[in-house]
């Protein structure tokens, strides 16, 4: 029995020494391997598979065959395209790589570990990036981006501005103020409605059970009507009109009327009237102001000078009554001005 145990274990210590024999000879023949492949720059930011248009499983006579039919397509005597000798080169370099069984079974090792390359790979590497997304659809999607958190940040805003408001000492102060100033009002209206002293007194009685809602109701429509007071005072809301996106809408409109020379836009640019403005002129009077082309420098100075007072020396003493092209012009600005405030 124990002849055999300590053969067993002959056996065992055996078969562990062949087997780190074995685990030694691999390691070996991979390090041999790799400081091979790390000789060569093979086809360098090229594949040579893809430039013969083979697999790497292909067989040798298959890539005999792509790269004769390669080298008849493209060899420089019977070739007229420039690129015909460098891309023949490519060809028959990658050929001589693959058609050499040391040298495919080293290429075939690189590809297969990369990382043990890396400065191979950082050398001939050649990245490129294809952008997946259409960049108009990703720059609209900023610009919505964008003005959804402009509107996020001004109502956080002012709600902030509201919160520290309402715990302010004022804000209280002209709370107790006001709750004040409508209980003094609603005693004046029992007053004056002829309530009998049993009438209060059954009054006062119910409201001592009664103080707590009363009072609620009171705060409550105090703090409304401050609330609507901070409203007024804090301005208009916050609204999507405000936003990158409602801003860049009227933006690139005049920057395309300006880019496509849209005669109505250079017009109104060139006189400084605003859209509003250039609305309020007639019909016949904006047609007679295009058919002047006033975007042109010297049509504009023109007339200018016809809507200014003129003269000589002498004249000037005499003061003239402005034109009515001038006096049509100071309206208008005077009424749109007027309408906007």
């Amino acid at each position: 029995m124990r002849s055999l145990r300590l053969l067993a274990v002959a056996v065992l210590a055996v078969a562990a020494a062949q087997e780190e024999e074995e685990e030694g000879d691999f390691k070996s023949e991979n390090a041999r391997r790799r400081d091979e492949a790390a000789k060569y720059t093979y086809c360098e930011e090229d594949n040579c598979y893809d430039l013969l248009g083979v697999k790497q499983t292909s067989l040798a006579f298959a890539i005999k065959r792509a790269y004769r039919r390669l080298a008849a397509e493209w060899h420089p005597d019977k070739n007229p395209d420039p690129m015909a000798r460098e891309k023949f080169q490519k060809f028959a370099n990658a050929y001589s790589v693959l058609a050499d069984t040391e040298m495919r079974a080293n290429y075939d090792y690189l590809l297969e570990h990369p990382m043990e390359f890396p400065m191979h790979f950082m050398r001939f590497g050649s990245g490129q990036y294809a952008p997946k997304t259409d960049p108009r659809v990703a720059l609209a999607l900023c610009v919505l981006l964008v003005s959804a958190m402009q509107y996020v940040y001004r109502h956080q805003t002012r709600a902030n501005l509201l919160a520290s408001a309402k715990q302010s000492r004022e804000y209280q102060a002209r709370l107790r103020l006001l709750m004040e100033q409508m209980a003094e009002a609603e005693k004046k209206g029992a007053d004056k409605k002829g309530v009998s002293g049993k009438a209060r007194q059954t009054s006062g009685s119910s409201k001592s059970s009664r103080k707590g809602g009363a009072a609620a109701e009171l705060r409550a429509a105090a703090e409304a009507q401050l609330e609507v007071e901070l409203e007024s005072e804090l301005g208009e809301p916050p609204s999507w009109k405000n936003t990158l996106l409602f801003s860049l809408v009227p933006m690139m409109r005049e920057f395309y009327a300006v880019i496509t020379k849209e005669p109505e836009t250079l017009t109104r640019r060139a006189l400084g009237l605003s859209a509003y403005q250039w609305g309020l002129i007639d019909a016949e009077e904006r047609e007679e102001l295009l058919g002047k082309e006033l975007w042109e420098s010297d049509n504009l100075e023109a007339y200018n000078e016809e809507t200014c007072i003129g003269g000589d020396a002498g004249a000037a003493q005499k003061p003239k009554k402005p034109s009515k092209a001038k006096q049509r012009k100071a309206a208008l600005r005077g009424g749109a001005a007027e309408a906007m405030d």
